[in-house]
């Protein structure tokens, strides 16, 4: 018992000793099993930036994530793991700035001595635009990864990837198409003139937003959809297992909501209408200003912003603005 002891307090100490010793020589690092030469390597964060050629367009088709936002340069900066394949590289060909390759993430195992047993690191691009230049569009092909795009002017935006998007104070003189198969999607002072988001699995948010026209569309497979703060021509909003939240919304014309297993909850203005409809009578409850009404009540119909809200299978609240 008492060798057994003896050998435990060595080990510990051992161990301490040689924990303190790769720490200092920076052994915070995760290590990994190098397959090609059987050996343990320590992960490096590697970082390529240069300025790129002119350009007016921007294409990107990318697994790794990619930023795109307004600077004081004019600047290319790629991130990635040392000895990861698929770099993601950058080139201008006839005007169009081109990203290709590149991992959407990286889950590495750590071995001895590491402060965590996992660590997720991941690749990236970022790419600065100056802030006084005007993009003819910015394209994301199908497959791509992570897409942030902030402050930019554009005339227009055409996005297909697999994973989240958010953008913020966006300038678009025309369309802003957005389409992801497995991420969320969130928008935030963005102006165009017509916004069309789909969400195959992933909520869905629109916040302090101007869309002039009358039919921007918002849908989500399997997702929550979130309008607030935003003035709109009109449009649709569909979520077929999913709740849909609008809340202190301007519409000029009619905005219809519908969900076909979910909740809507309406915050609109006093000077708004709607009409309220359920599918599913006996299984929803529907409240209005307060009081439970039945599918089909219509509040102000004469005016002349109008909501259409219609749930398959949940209850519906109506309720006035705050002063």
């Amino acid at each position: 018992m008492k060798r057994s002891l003896k050998i435990g307090l060595t080990l510990m100490v051992l161990g301490a000793a040689l924990f303190g010793i790769g720490w200092m020589n920076h052994g915070d690092k995760a290590v990994v099993w190098n397959r090609s030469t059987r050996g343990f390597k320590t992960i490096q964060k590697v970082k390529r930036s240069y300025h790129p050629g002119d350009y007016q367009r921007i294409v990107v088709d990318s697994r790794a994530p990619v930023t795109i936002k307004d600077g004081d340069t004019n600047r290319v900066t790629v991130s990635y793991i040392d000895g990861a394949s698929g770099l993601p590289k950058a080139s201008v060909t006839k005007g169009t700035l081109h990203i290709k390759g590149g991992v959407s993430s990286q889950r590495l195992n750590v071995s001895i001595f590491s402060v965590s047993d996992r660590t997720a690191t991941s690749g990236g691009v970022l790419i600065t635009v100056p802030r006084d230049k005007k993009l003819d569009s910015i394209v994301v092909k199908t497959g791509s990864g992570s897409l942030s795009l902030r402050q930019l002017r554009v005339k227009q935006v055409a996005i297909e990837n697999t994973d989240d998007v958010n953008l913020y104070a966006l300038r678009v003189d025309r369309n802003v198409t957005v389409y992801s198969t497995d991420g969320d999607i969130y928008a935030d002072q963005v102006r165009a003139k017509q916004l069309r988001v789909n969400a195959d699995d992933g909520d869905m948010g629109i916040s302090n937003s101007q869309l002039t026209a009358n039919d921007n569309q918002f849908t989500s497979t399997d997702g929550d959809v979130r309008l607030s703060t935003s003035q709109l021509g009109g449009g649709r909003i569909d979520s077929n297992d999913g709740d849909i939240s609008l809340q202190s919304n301007r519409i000029a014309q009619k905005l219809k909501a519908r969900t076909n297993d979910g909740d809507i909850h309406a915050d609109i203005a006093k000077s708004a209408g709607a009409k309220v409809f359920s599918q599913d009578a006996d299984m929803s409850d529907i409240t209005v200003l307060g009081k439970h009404r039945h599918s089909g009540y219509w509040l102000r119909r004469e005016a002349k912003s109008q909501y259409q809200l219609t749930a398959g299978d949940g209850d519906v609240r109506v309720s006035d603005e705050a002063d």
